[in-house]
């Protein structure tokens, strides 16, 4: 990895960092507003010649980079040695309720790992400092495909949030000092590993932690300058990886939170729930968007289910506009662009629907070449990114016609969404962060 850049050049740099993320930042999951869409022109041709820079990363991390002021800022965990002897996961409820559950694809519980938040010039790569927040056994199994570093950093431009659910949740200012802590104890959740990002709302800092089957789940409210808690509202929602979002409707503002049992909208206040609808049943692990007066959440990790959903006051029966039941992935967040409703398969199938009316304009638009996909997609300038596990890039045309206007690679596994701010694309590989401008 590049080493901190000296002279008067990257003093300046840092002497003008601060203030509140631009517009054109990428300041948390799926950037402003987490919708996934980038103001800006952007390569959609990845050459040599555009390649700006690109630097290892440490360790394994499926966080997304997020930018803000001329800084990257992300997690990493790197695995240590072995864990105490006799050091075990928590006993797992399975779906009968009974204790036992154990996921076959669960691991990494008899190690130890550093937990790393990562800040980096935006511009060249360098490192800026580097902060180990965890090193220890950790509390839970994960997924062997996941990571101990999933949830994405968030940030104001002054301060920074990295969440690590079980292993706290941490606050640094923009050059690395730590200001507070808060440790929510033990998180569990099947064996599978962290992944809800935090979500900063004024002065809030908001975290959705739905757990095991349900017992001690919540969604909570900091002081985002303290950590001290405003709110909490308990959840009898069974785990979760959503992140959640805020949106506007009749006047007001709501936080709106996916679950399997049921979505549901607070006060982002006080934490007072506002209305709920039908969840999404399977594991709420795609993140909602928002778009035309109408809120959508999906999940596809068994059943298949796109709800598009009417925010605000109004009669219950009328909340869900439409419903659509296949063609959902179970990692990759859909995206809303323009008058569309994109949704992402697991194999990478897209489908477009009008989000306003429910009316499908194609399912199936295939990938040139088979592939698996966790990361989810992003826009600009009419254009879709969708990037697979191999790390293949395929550029789609945004409308109701599919068309696959090229693929580009960056020629190792990537898991991360991309981030795409202030022209540059940042895709986190499996060993690289890579800058593309």
């Amino acid at each position: 990895m590049h080493q901190l850049l000296a002279g008067g050049a990257l003093l300046l740099l840092l002497l003008a960092a601060g203030g509140p993320p631009a517009s054109t930042d990428w300041p948390q999951w799926r950037g402003p507003n987490g919708a996934g869409i980038a103001q800006g022109v952007f390569k959609d041709v990845w050459t040599p010649e555009t390649v700006a820079w690109k630097v290892a990363i440490p360790g394994r991390g499926h966080s997304s980079p997020v930018v803000a002021n001329g800084r990257i800022y992300l997690t990493t965990a790197v695995e240590g040695g072995p864990a105490p002897e006799g050091h075990k996961a928590p006993v797992h409820l399975g779906f009968d309720l009974k204790p036992g559950y154990v996921n076959p694809d669960s691991c990494c519980i008899d190690r130890t790992y550093a937990l790393k938040v990562l800040a980096l010039d935006a511009k060249t790569g360098a490192l800026l400092w580097e902060r180990t927040v965890f090193d220890g056994a950790m509390y839970d199994e994960r997924h062997r495909k996941n990571t101990y570093a999933s949830s994405t950093v968030a940030t104001d431009g002054e301060m920074l949030y990295a969440y690590f659910e079980a292993a706290g949740l941490y606050a640094y200012d923009k050059d690395g000092n730590q200001k507070w802590k808060v440790d929510f104890g033990g998180l569990a959740k099947a064996g599978m590993g962290p992944g809800m990002s935090p979500l900063i709302h004024g002065n809030l800092l908001i975290v959705q932690n739905d757990l095991e089957m349900g017992e001690g789940s919540h969604i909570i409210a900091l002081d985002r300058r303290t950590g001290k808690q405003i709110w909490k509202t308990e959840r009898s929602h069974r785990r979760s990886w959503a992140t959640p979002i805020i949106v506007k409707a009749d006047g007001r503002e709501e936080l709106i939170a996916s679950g399997a049992e049921s979505v549901i909208a607070y006060d982002p206040a006080t934490g007072a729930e506002l209305w709920r609808t039908d969840g999404v049943r399977s594991h709420p692990i795609p993140s909602v968007v928002q778009g035309h007066g109408l809120v959508f959440a999906t999940a596809g990790s068994g059943a298949k289910v796109a709800l598009a959903i009417k925010p605000g006051e109004l009669d219950p029966a009328a909340r869900i506009a439409w419903k659509y039941n296949k063609g959902t992935a179970y990692v990759a967040s859909p995206i809303l662009y323009g008058d569309y409703l994109y949704l992402i398969s697991d194999a990478g199938l897209m489908t477009c629907i009008d989000a306003k009316t429910g009316e499908v304009k194609y399912e199936g638009g295939r990938p040139p070449v088979p592939a698996t996909f966790r990361a989810s997609p992003v826009a600009f300038d009419g254009k879709l990114l969708i990037t697979s596990e191999d790390g293949d890039t395929f550029v789609i045309k945004a409308g109701p016609a599919h068309e696959v206007i090229r693929t580009n690679s960056v020629d190792e596994p990537v898991w991360a969404s991309p981030a795409l701010a202030n022209g540059t694309i940042y895709i986190r590989g499996a060993q690289h962060l890579f800058a593309i401008r």
